[in-house]
This record gives structure tokens, sequence and C-alpha cells, in this order.
């Protein structure tokens, strides 16, 4: 060995310093430095110095005991990182929730196609008497009630402070009777009542008659590129009423900004009557109001100028609440509501389900391929670094498919096979391996003749012991963050899959359809959540599986176990 050697230098620095510690405990005199002694010096010699220093075999492993754990050291890096521990945390409550949400009570199965009530109406009043009447099912268990077919049931649910509801009940001559409201002992707040086919306008009062769903008033709205008029018997105005004179009734109008203080012309029915114009006044928040002639209920709206008009004529129908009607065909495109909590779609399927169903699915696949790919990878990575037989052999076939872009690969797999998610998984699998088979390879070409593989080939170790216990432990942190980017990855592929046509069939929900589906509403803006909803499943997936895995990736590395 040279004298100008590392090692050399460090063996010699380990002896003066050993050498140094003798001299100050007395234990080694200058005069024994030298190694030439006569008989003199060496009777001198203290004998202890020569004898044999007890060892007792049952202290061995105290001794030689080191406290380090690979794992635990491992699990305690990683912990001290909060934002990697903070994402786990959202990680496995998201696929907990996901594999118990079908258990959980009152839910939809996600390829069912849910239907109005055919018997019933549920109002849901607010303290200024302003509501929403829908045909979906907001009450839980069986009717309060059963109607016969010449009756619809109402349910209300009204403020607490309006006490018990009562139901007045009119008929197109708009004689009025009060209807006996129950409260539904299975849903608390619920009040119901049967209503008459031949008396179906509805109105809700609170119990002093101080609040009320009915007004002598009509709402107008003016929407869309074509000016639309809608009108509305719901009370769309805050704050309280503009009562009319006797003999006339209200009308608020809300038109697009740019017409300045609308115009409003009524007439009687058919032009029966002289059109007249009346004077509108601002009622706030971009609403105008005025009082017109209530048998003059043909109302037309145009602009300040008079240069836009409303592309039609709106009929108010003043002196009768709103007309319980029993809404028919399934329940499309609705917002998130309390019934569905994510909306349904256009055919009236629940996507709270749906978005569960199909992250399961995606979840499913993306696990898969990354175990797939990892035990394929691995192994042949393993191989393809160690045995320099068949470097040649692993290169040819990396050569091969490389060569081919992934994307050909993956959607000429999935056009030829059946459509399906074991489709899926083999399309994704055929080419996933091959990156971190490489990769492994080169990691292996590293450390493949270090010393203590080349003393346990000399020992005559098997090539699969020195591959598993010397070679494979060192790839450990590779492996994880490899496999943790992989499940996002698949689910990506899945979603690529589905937008070009090729995906899972429309009826196994999985986060590309939903996103697939989606897409094809971003043009209506009320139906964006169609698409908002997926998306953001889909990005806490991905960014919390990627700063998972790269977080253990980095704690798994011995480099970092200080």
């Amino acid at each position: 060995m040279s004298k100008y050697s590392p090692k050399e230098k460090i063996a010699g620095k380990l002896e003066a310093s050993q050498e140094e510690f003798l001299r100050k405990h007395g234990i080694l005199l200058d005069e024994l430095l030298d190694d030439n002694l006569d008989e003199g010096q060496i009777a001198d010699l203290d004998g202890s110095l020569f004898e044999l220093a007890p060892v007792d075999e049952s202290e061995a492993e105290r001794t030689g005991y080191s406290n380090y754990s690979y794992w635990g050291s491992t699990v305690r890096m990683f912990l001290k990182n909060k934002v990697a521990v903070f994402n786990l945390i959202i990680m496995l409550a998201l696929v907990l929730f996901t594999f118990i949400q079908p258990y959980l009570p009152n839910q939809f199965d996600p390829n069912t196609v849910n239907y109005y009530d055919a018997k019933a109406v549920w109002y849901v009043v607010d303290d200024d008497g302003t509501y929403t009447v829908d045909g979906m099912k907001r009450t839980k268990g069986d009717y309060a009630a059963l109607p016969s077919d010449s009756e619809i049931l109402a349910y209300a649910k009204t403020p607490a402070s309006w006490g018990t509801p009562v139901f007045m009940a009119y008929n197109k001559d708009g004689e009025d009777s009060r209807l006996e409201a129950r409260a539904d002992e299975a849903n608390q707040g619920w009040y119901y009542a049967i209503v008459s086919k031949d008396a179906p306008y509805l109105s809700i009062q609170s119990e002093d008659g101080t609040a009320s769903t009915f007004s002598n008033a009509v709402w107008l709205t003016v929407e869309g590129e074509k000016n639309a008029v809608y009108t509305s018997a719901v009370r769309l105005t805050e704050g309280d009423m503009h009562e009319a004179p006797e003999g006339d009734s209200t009308v608020y109008v809300k038109a697009p900004e740019s017409w300045g203080t609308p115009q409003v012309k009524v007439q009687g029915p058919g032009g029966s009557s002289t059109a007249e114009f009346i004077e509108m006044q601002s009622a706030g928040d971009g609403w105008y109001y005025g009082f017109f002639p209530s048998e003059k209920n043909t109302i037309s709206v145009l602009s300040e100028d008079g240069s836009v008009k409303g592309m039609n004529r709106a009929t108010a129908q003043i002196g009768l609440p709103a007309e319980v009607k029993i809404v028919k065909g399934f329940i499309e495109n609705k917002r998130p509501n309390g019934v569905f909590w994510f909306g349904t779609n256009d055919i009236g399927q629940d996507l709270w389900s749906r978005m569960w169903s199909g992250t399961r699915t995606s979840l499913f696949i993306g696990i898969v391929v990354a175990l797939i790919e990892a035990v394929v990878g691995i192994l042949a990575g393993l191989l393809w670094g160690y045995v320099r037989k068949l470097d040649f052999l692993f290169t040819e076939i990396y050569n091969l498919i490389d060569n081919i872009p992934s994307t050909i690969i993956l959607m000429l797999a999935a056009y030829v096979m059946r459509p399906g998610i074991k489709t899926i998984i083999i399309a994704m699998s055929i080419t996933g391996w091959i990156g971190l088979a490489r990769f492994i390879r080169n990691q292996v070409l590293i450390i493949r003749d270090r010393d203590f593989n080349l003393a346990s080939r000399c020992l005559g170790t098997p090539t699969s012991r020195v591959i598993t216990r010397n070679l494979l432990p060192q790839m450990v942190s590779v492996v994880m963050l490899r496999m943790a980017l992989a499940i996002p990855g698949a689910i990506g592929s899945e979603v690529f899959l589905a937008y070009i046509g090729l995906g899972l069939p429309i009826a196994t929900p999985s986060l590309g359809n939903l996103v697939n589906k989606g897409r094809t509403m971003m043009m209506a803006p009320t139906l964006r959540y169609q698409l908002f909803i997926p998306a953001i499943i889909l990005s806490i997936i991905t960014i919390c599986f990627y700063l998972v895995g790269n977080a253990f990736s980095d704690a798994a590395d011995p480099k970092n176990h200080v």
C-alpha cells in the first residue's frame, strides 16, 4: 500500500491517537516504543499486559448491540415531514371513505336513473316567504299519507318562527279553503297536507298569518343572448314587498344592466284592452318595480331607450298562488342539493355515488398497475443489471418497447381487446414496467462490483441471495417513489383513454368517465360542477400520492438516517 494512500493516512492517524492515549494514562512508556528490547527490559514488563482478556459469550450480543432499525428510522424520518403526514392522512381518509361510502345510509346506486316522485311535491320556505318547490323526495322513509289519483301530497318545511304552517288551497275562481296541516313524525320540521286537483293553487302561511308564500305580484327576468323573458310567481326580491293600490298588482323586473331603467308595457289578454306603459322605480340589487291594473296581465319589457325589447311577452297570473304540479321524468342536471349532494347528470344519476364508485374503480386500477409494474420492473431490473449474460437480451427488449410511443401501445391494446377494467390494466402494464426496470438496472450497475458483493460471490453465495439481500435493500427508496407515482400515473392514463373514447364503458363509473362527461358541460355555466368535482378529487389523489411518495423515498434513504 502506498504511503500516499488515503487508507494509509487514516491508519497512521489512528495509530498516533492510540499511542497518545496510552501515554496519557501511563500504560505505554516511551522506552517501550523501541522494538529492540534487551532481556532486562523484557523481564521488567508487567505480566498482566500479556494476559488474555476474558470473553463472556453471553455478553457478546449486549456489547455488540446497536439500536439502529432501518424501518424504525425510516418511519421516524417520515413523521418529521409534517406536510407529508398531513397529505398521508388526507389520502388514507379519502381511500377509506371511498370504500365505506356504499354502506352509509340513504345512498343511491351509481347506475340508477332517478325519477321525480309521482305522488308528492316538497316546499322549502324561507323566513321572508320565498320558497323552492320540487319533485325530488326530500323526506326519509315512506309517505306520510297516500293520496288518491285526484289528489297530490304536499310537504312543506317552514322556519321555526312560523309555528305550525297553514295550507291554503284555491280553485280557478279564487275560492280558498284551509287544509289540515299535520306534522310528519318521521321527518322533524316537515308538515304535509293533501291537495285536491280541483283546487291545485297552494299558498303556505305562518301560524299568525303575518308571513306567506303568496304575494299579489309577479317577477320577470330578462336573460340570455335573445333576451328571453321568464315569469315567476316565486318571490325573487329581498326586503319588504311594495304593496299595490287596490285593483292593481305589483310587477318586479330585472333586465341587463345595459338596458338602464326598463320600460314595462301592459295590456289585456289577446290585445283586449289598450296597451299602456307603467312607471318603474328601483327596488335595489338590479330590480325595478311598478304597479299595473290586475286585468291587464300581458306584459312586455323594453330597454330604457326602446332600442331592445324582450323576446316574448309574459303572462302574469295575478290573484292565485302557484299551481301544485307533479313533476315527471328523470331528475336531470340538478345542481348539488340536500338530496343529491353532488347533483345529478343529464340522465338523473346521482353524481355523489358515481364519484365515489369511480374513485374506487380508478384507485383499484392504479394500485393493481403499480403492483404489476413494481414486481415485473424490479425483477427484470435486478436481473438486467446483475446477470451480465442477460444484459443484451433486456437491452434489445427495452429498445423495442421504448422506440414505440407508449400512447400508441396503450391505444392499440385498449382498441383490440374488449373494453373493461382487465383490458385497461393489461394495456397499462405492457409498457409501464420498462421504465422502472431500466432505472433499477442503472442503480445495480453502480453497486454490483462493490466489495460486499465481491465477497459474497467469493464465498459462493447464490445469485438469488445476493440480489435479495445485497441489492434489493438498496432500492427501497427508489421503488417506493416509483410506485407512489405509478398510481396517479395509471389514473391519468385511464382518464386519457376515456377522453379519446377507448376507456371503460359508460356503465362503469370511473374518474376518467366522469371527467370526460363533465368536459362536455363546460359551455353551460350552471353545469360546470360536473367537471369541477371529479377534477378536484383527481387532483387531490395525484398531489397526495406524489408528496407522500416523495417524502417516504427521502425517509427510506439510509443517508438521511441521522
